[in-house]
């Protein structure tokens, strides 16, 4: 196996649609380890229900969230000490973000949306794992 990121994108897209929790690969000089994050979600019954009795409807700013799609560290400020991003920035749909790097392999973090950036979820450096939110956005 190539050490290439297109194949760990593609073990962990195969991850992601499976039932598998986690994986792990081992050759002469490579060693690769993923494991699916946990999603909980907790919602109370009697909640809900009073929601639905309560009728009222919550204006609220939707907010979008940009996840990662690779695993490897998060990087929104450049070498030359640029943030690409800062909280309260407008940006645009296609704007790069940041980017994921993962055996010296950079890959560009674009934004889906329009808007402000609201919440840089992961700080400069860390770990990014697949499915984890990066950074969010709203109206």
């Amino acid at each position: 196996m190539k050490n290439d990121m297109n194949t760990i994108n593609e073990i962990i897209k195969i991850i992601g649609e499976s039932q598998l929790t986690e994986i792990s690969i081992e050759e002469k000089e490579f060693k690769l380890f993923i494991k699916k994050p946990k999603l909980i979600l907790e919602e109370s019954v009697e909640e809900v229900e009073e929601i639905e009795e309560t009728e009222e409807v919550a204006i609220t700013k939707e907010i979008k969230e940009i996840i990662s799609e690779s695993v490897g560290r998060f990087y929104y400020i450049d070498k030359d000490e640029k943030p690409m991003i800062t909280m309260g920035m407008i940006v645009k749909k296609g704007q790069k973000v940041g980017y994921v790097e993962a055996i010296g392999i950079k890959t560009d973090i674009k934004s889906e949306f329009d808007g402000e950036i609201k919440e840089i979820s992961v700080k400069n450096g860390e770990v990014a794992e697949y499915g984890k939110v990066l950074v969010k956005i709203g109206e």
